[in-house]
């Protein structure tokens, strides 16, 4: 994990009433953090997994998130739908009876921390971008209803795992990471695993063929050859993780 981060996390749950643990839909283990969670629920304070983007996931996706998180106190919402909006605020507010709630939002880059926060401020004055890892420092946000937001820094603790899961999360930009074939590929293996027929669906692929040869097909198809018609599996890696990180393809 990255040195400094849990002094300025630690800090900000001392001060948090509730805390707000947010999640992306296509993938909410993966951002899940629970050593934060553990530390959040040692510390007494309210915790709620808000698990964002469900306009990116499928029904059943929805039903199989439902399911693993039945006993945890979590939400499941859309930033971009108003009625998920207003049960998202109801969840807070249920949490803590008070007139000045301070809320913190912690959370990997790119799940949607700045989006949720911009939709509960009187202004909309957290930064959000398609870029990853925007929001720099510690922002302290005037909400409605007199809910003081607090927005922090993504929290990045993957380890010797790092690129292929700062590529999965959308942590880092495809074109920045050193081999996004590797990310790829295990991008594509997710699909196989968890829904094998939107890999015919969304890229006209075969779910029979291995990682590499999908990779290699989905080049192919999009013209992406060098000479020799050969294909260019990073340039092809790299379209591929674009599409996911902007919501373009869907588990």
């Amino acid at each position: 994990m990255k040195r400094g981060f849990w002094i300025v996390v630690k800090d900000i749950i001392k001060k948090a009433d509730v805390v707000l643990e947010i999640l992306d839909a296509r993938m909410p283990e993966l951002t899940r953090n629970e050593q934060l969670e553990k530390y959040a629920i040692n510390s007494g304070k309210k915790l709620i997994l808000v698990i964002n983007k469900k306009d990116l996931v499928s029904g059943d996706a929805i039903k199989g998130i439902e399911k693993n998180y039945s006993g945890r106190d979590h939400v499941i919402i859309s930033s971009k739908s108003h009625k998920d909006m207003r049960k998202f605020v109801g969840a807070i507010k249920s949490k803590a009876k008070k007139d000045a709630l301070k809320v913190a939002f912690i959370g990997y880059p790119n799940t949607g921390k700045s989006s949720l926060i911009n939709i509960l401020s009187k202004g909309g004055r957290a930064k959000t971008s398609s870029e990853s890892g925007l929001t720099r420092g510690v922002q302290y946000i005037s909400g409605r209803g007199g809910i003081m937001l607090i927005d922090t820094p993504g929290v990045v603790p993957y380890e010797d795992r790092e690129e292929v899961m700062l590529g999965l999360t959308s942590s880092i930009s495809p074109n920045k990471l050193g081999d996004p074939e590797a990310v790829a590929y295990e991008l594509l293996g997710i699909f196989k695993k968890n829904n094998p027929i939107a890999l015919e669906n969304e890229f006209g692929l075969d779910a029979g063929l291995d990682t590499q040869e999908l990779l290699v097909e989905f080049g192919r198809k999009r013209c992406m050859l060098m000479k020799g018609g050969i294909v260019d599996e990073r340039r092809a890696a790299i379209q591929l993780l674009t599409d996911w990180h902007k919501g373009k393809i869907r588990i």
